[in-house]
């Protein structure tokens, strides 16, 4: 039995896959600790999770702005002193990215035990960066090569699902929600933080979507509500609804009941949608770090398994969506192209990897 450590927080991204990892890993016998940012998002996901040791750490998201980057500095020095202490009662240390991820790294490193990296995304973000030279190992999505100090280092890995998010009954989860059993349900969603640009769409685009016999489930994210919720006959006069939820507690329920989804292009994202087998058509955050969502879209529309529209075009979206929506071939070929990604998502392969690891440290 071993003492993990596991930094995941920061957003619904990080804290996911953290998890699912340690969910399995606890079940192998395994402590586990989970050390996650004092953000809400943080906060509201980890109080579905009573049986589950949740540690929060000081820290801020790096900015080159001089107040932010001062506020950075300060908040990661916390961090690594409380993450220093956690250290000498724990024999390894897994990173998933983001903020929370240095001072968690660093204060491994500084003792001389295991790291162990994860990188969701396409292209490798700043803890890989900084911290992968020193790694005991790295995991990277399939397909993407990275370089790092020593051979073996670097493992080929899926997206660590959690073991509660798989396709429920379609019928049960769209009365969940309020829709009729034959409804045919848009989900737009936009990550854990919710998307301005998404929510805007929707309420804007909803007439002509419910025209087309489209029910939209909008997760508009914290805060970000503002939309009104209303209802609109379709081309055969059936009454459609537009619905809101700020935040989703069952996002396994949401997509089983969707048939298709209008979303960001997380890693974490992708791999639900694919599990619970939505069709997702993508529209990658702009500003994303190293635009790293463009990559994990024209990875899943390269892969047959849904489609890309880039925020400029984002007046295209609607008609990507009533295209697909309508054509059963393509949408057959899709789900197929959703579960071969689906496949490579294993967290048994991960989690019995990080076991050989901790046993026979390669430091």
């Amino acid at each position: 039995m071993s003492n993990i450590l596991i930094s995941c927080g920061g957003t619904g991204g990080h804290l996911a896959p953290g998890i699912a990892v340690g969910q399995a890993l606890i079940k192998g016998g395994h402590n586990v600790s989970f050390i996650i940012s004092e953000k809400p998002v943080d906060a509201r996901l980890s109080q579905k999770y009573s049986d589950l040791n949740f540690i929060k750490s000081p820290g801020a998201p790096f900015s080159v702005s001089p107040a932010k980057f001062f506020k950075f500095i300060k908040s990661q020095f916390k961090a690594y002193l409380l993450a220093k202490k956690l250290m000498k009662g724990a024999d390894a240390a897994i990173a998933f990215g983001g903020f929370t991820s240095f001072g968690i790294s660093l204060a491994a490193i500084r003792a001389k035990k295991p790291l162990i990296l994860h990188e969701a995304n396409r292209k490798a973000g700043k803890a890989i960066r900084l911290f992968g030279r020193f790694a005991t190992r790295i995991y990277v999505p399939y397909g993407v090569k990275i370089s790092a100090g020593k051979k073996g280092v670097v493992r080929h890995a899926g997206y660590p699902v959690r073991e509660e998010i798989f396709r429920r009954d379609a019928e049960a989860s769209k009365a969940k929600f309020g829709f009729d059993k034959d409804a045919k349900i848009l989900l737009v969603c936009g990550g854990s933080q919710g998307a301005l640009a998404l929510n805007k769409w929707a309420a804007e685009n909803f007439d002509s979507l419910a025209y087309e016999g489209l029910d939209v489930l909008c997760i508009s994210g914290p805060g970000k509500a503002g939309l009104a919720e209303k209802s609109k006959t379709d081309k055969n006069g059936a009454e459609r609804f537009f619905k809101v939820v700020e935040f989703c507690d069952d996002m396994a329920g949401a997509m089983s009941a969707s048939e298709i989804v209008a979303a960001r292009a997380g890693a974490g994202s992708i791999a639900e949608f694919a599990r619970c087998g939505v069709i997702p058509v993508l529209v990658p955050l702009p500003s994303s770090a190293d635009n790293h969502q463009l990559e994990n879209a024209m990875f899943v529309e390269k892969s047959g398994a849904g489609i890309c529209v880039r925020q400029k075009d984002i007046s295209r979206l609607k008609d990507e969506i009533v295209s697909a929506a309508s054509n059963k071939t393509l949408c057959d070929r899709m789900r197929a192209g959703l579960k071969s990604i689906d496949e490579s998502n294993d967290v048994e392969k991960i989690v019995a990897d990080i076991e050989s690891v901790i046993s026979k440290p390669e430091r």
